[in-house]
């Protein structure tokens, strides 16, 4: 007997933590919190004292959602005070060349003498001698690290690595550095130089005869309480009935493998359904005092879990529904997932599929954790919101390569995000992502029917090479939408019996969580993808988007054709971030998009253009945003926004599209250019109106949802003078779209 989901709590606001040393800007205005009450914030001028304001938290939290607010946390901290006052609003990501390589060399170092004076207990009392024979281990130690991150088999014996190394430091500069680091909150900024002075599990069984064990395994989830041994015997008669007609018999699973499959099981669903729901919730109910310790945010959990489509079928039960010339196609093939869970609420804060674990990868779910995913949820169907977001105190990761590298670590700390990665061989240190597929597994097989999978046998006789693709793309939405609807609203036993969905809920809207900014500034500080462009007579042109403002005429005027260094965010293209000589400032568009147009929207349009007729793809913006409302009223738009799909693009594919897609064509704005379809937007709330009763609540949200997805609005903006059109001519139709190819 299985359990079956909660109903969810219905979800209105989180509180916003905030202290006396945040800063709320709005409007261009900067504000203090001064005290908080039940109803919201009160906020001083920090240009006025005098000039207070009170904000509630509902608005509070829609502003920043929206981004017509951003939130700095600790801004008037004494540390951040020390660091402005010597690099001004420079951050570490700006540092380049040997200063930067070097801060992180010492920032390793001191790592290794805080972790000696934590196993001593205090300071250790080290001579000079023995502190320098120290020094010179921890920069073996870290050597012999760095050496090590790339050990696998996937890079050849012949590449050449390359990486940056120093000599010992002194003990004098060893203890400066070490003051500097700490007396600046830990942050690498502080010690940057201002002058020159687990292995793959191999499944001997077969897809099929590990389905059959693992649907004979659920019997013994059940109230009639039968024994392991009992259920062993039971999957021995099936096995034998099966083996009767079959020209090649299943093999059988050992008693040892069929009770690791029931040890996979939840916990918590092996007791309920055992026992009962009420000895399950007094069982599991210490586990929910010692987990009150921890809030939202203070430790997310990352991690790479990779596994084979066969043993991904066949854990969610589908394998069976899958026709014959896909099962072999399936069989060998693997696929990594990338999730990322809130200790505190076990709350899935992440969850993605790559083709290989790399520093992009990474860095997307570190944006879907500070990140509103409810379209996400809207498009995969999900009666529950996918509400979880939060800006992380600690993620804890392995010591991957994919989280071992400057890419993946410049956007932590650009998002003021302390990361730790304990030695290898600690599992206390890694994420519930195994559990979680355990978990997944079963809910998945009661749940789907397999109509997407039939769907798949009847488009025809393909060769199956080429449906492996699109099959993971399909699987890929279902189970993102188990772990929406299934796993969220499940009772799990390290939370005493309470759902993931409503522990994130009481924590957010009780105590409050850390809200990362979602305004365009924050998202290219953090997320940007960097680039190279020149000022020219339309501003600076990417992908066709000429951006350009008076701060870039400046910085033309003074420089003249020079490059200039370029952040780009792919979920919104309605500004960029470029670097001129007084640090890096917004620039918007000259066409009118508008906040929330994605880059692989722009790029699907374009494609879509140059597949129907080489000269409308000439013709201007005006077809441009008729293909964009094309996509987003038949909802591959949504889908594109969504990113369901385990392929991955880095600035050098960017550039690679920019090239061939675009070529010289650059976008130009008419008076008539209409606006194009909003994207997702807030569903209204019942409940604050008294429309409806609370207990009715939820069923009539998930209903008017659904039906607000379905409503298209189309705007027309007010006329601009047009645009000078250029010469340049793009590139021929090829007939292919390159972004497809990856």
């Amino acid at each position: 007997m299985q359990s079956e989901p909660m109903i969810p709590t219905f979800f209105r606001y989180a509180l916003v933590n905030m202290s006396s040393s945040t800063r709320f800007s709005e409007a261009g205005v900067d504000w203090k919190p001064v005290r908080r009450d039940a109803e919201g914030w009160t906020f001083a001028n920090r240009k006025n004292a005098s000039d207070e304001r009170f904000v509630p938290h509902a608005e509070i939290y829609n502003k920043l959602l929206d981004g017509e607010a951003r939130i700095s946390y600790d801004y008037d901290g004494p540390e951040n005070d020390r660091l402005r006052a010597i690099f001004g609003e420079r951050t570490f990501a700006e540092i380049t060349g040997k200063k930067r390589d070097l801060a992180l060399f010492r920032e390793k170092m001191i790592h290794l003498y805080d972790a000696d004076c934590v196993s001593l207990g205090k300071k250790p009392r080290w001579s000079k001698e023995i502190f320098e024979l120290n020094l010179r281990k921890y920069r073996k130690r870290i050597i012999m690290e760095m050496l090590s991150l790339d050990d696998d088999n996937s890079v050849r014996a012949d590449t050449m690595m390359e990486m940056s190394a120093f000599p010992t430091p002194s003990v004098k500069t060893f203890r400066r550095d070490y003051k500097r680091y700490h007396a600046c909150g830990g942050q690498v900024l502080g010690i940057v130089h201002r002058h020159h002075g687990p292995g793959l599990h191999m499944r001997k069984v077969d897809a099929e005869s590990l389905s059959l064990a693992h649907k004979e395994a659920r019997n013994y989830l059940s109230d009639l309480k039968p024994s392991m041994a009992a259920v062993y015997k039971g999957y021995l008669k099936e096995l034998w009935k099966a083996n009767e007609d079959r020209a090649l018999p299943l093999v059988k699973v050992t008693r040892y493998k069929f009770e690791s499959i029931i040890y996979s099981f939840d916990a918590f669903d092996r007791w309920d359904s055992r026992h009962g729901r009420a000895s399950a919730l007094k069982k599991f109910h210490i586990n929910k005092r010692r987990i009150e310790a921890l809030s939202v945010g203070e430790r997310i959990e990352i991690d790479f879990w990779k596994t084979d489509l066969m043993a991904l079928f066949v854990e969610t039960g589908t394998w069976n529904l899958l026709p014959s010339h896909l099962k072999e196609a399936v069989s060998g093939r693997r696929i990594w997932f990338v999730a990322a869970i809130d200790a505190a609420t076990r709350y899935v804060l992440a969850f993605k599929a790559a083709l290989s674990p790399s520093a992009v990868v990474a860095v997307d779910a570190i944006r879907m954790i500070m990140s509103d995913k409810r379209h996400i949820s809207t498009l995969v169907g999900a009666e529950t919101p996918w509400v979880g977001m939060v800006r992380p105190r600690n993620i804890y990761s392995d010591n991957g390569s994919e989280f071992a590298n400057e890419v993946t670590e410049a956007a932590m700390r650009a998002a003021r995000i302390s990361f730790s990665r304990p030695e290898a061989g600690n599992p206390k240190a890694r994420p519930f992502v195994e559990t979680l597929f355990h978990v997944l597994g079963p809910l998945l097989t009661a749940f789907f029917t397999g109509q997407t999978f039939r769907s798949i046998a009847e488009k025809g006789d393909y060769d199956p090479e080429q449906q492996i693709s699109l099959l993971v793309d399909e699987i890929i939405p279902l189970l993102t939408l188990g772990v929406c609807d299934l796993y969220h609203n499940k009772p799990h036993s390290g939370l005493g019996g309470a759902t993931p969905h409503n522990a994130w809920l009481r924590a957010t809207q009780e105590h409050g969580l850390n809200f990362p900014s979602q305004d365009a500034g924050s998202m290219l500080d953090i997320f940007g993808k960097r680039f190279k462009r020149r000022i020219g007579g339309y501003g600076i042109v990417f992908m066709g988007i000429p951006y350009a403002s008076e701060e870039l005429q400046r910085q033309r005027m003074k420089f003249g054709q020079m490059e200039f260094d370029v952040k780009v965010d792919p979920e919104n293209l309605a500004t960029i971030s470029v670097r001129g000589d007084e640090g890096w400032f917004e620039v918007g568009n000259q066409v009118g998009i508008g906040k929330g147009l994605s880059l692989a929207e722009w790029i699907e349009a374009r494609n879509e253009l140059r597949k129907q007729n080489a000269a409308e793809a000439e013709a201007g913006l005006d077809a441009m945003y008729r293909a964009i409302d094309r996509l987003r009223n038949s909802g591959r738009a949504a889908a594109l926004r969504a990113n369901l799909t385990p392929r991955t693009l880095d600035a050098e594919h960017y550039l690679r599209i920019e090239s061939d897609v675009f070529g010289a064509w650059v976008a130009v704005r008419s008076a008539d250019t209409p606006t194009v379809t909003e994207t997702f937007a807030i569903p209204a709330d019942p409940l604050r109106d008294g429309s409806v009763s609370p207990s009715t609540a939820v069923p009539d949200f998930h209903a008017e949802r659904k039906r607000d997805g379905r409503k298209s609005r189309t705007r027309t903006s007010p006329g601009t003078e047009p645009m000078e059109q250029p010469n340049d001519v793009s590139e021929e139709d090829t007939g292919q779209s390159y972004y497809e190819d990856y």
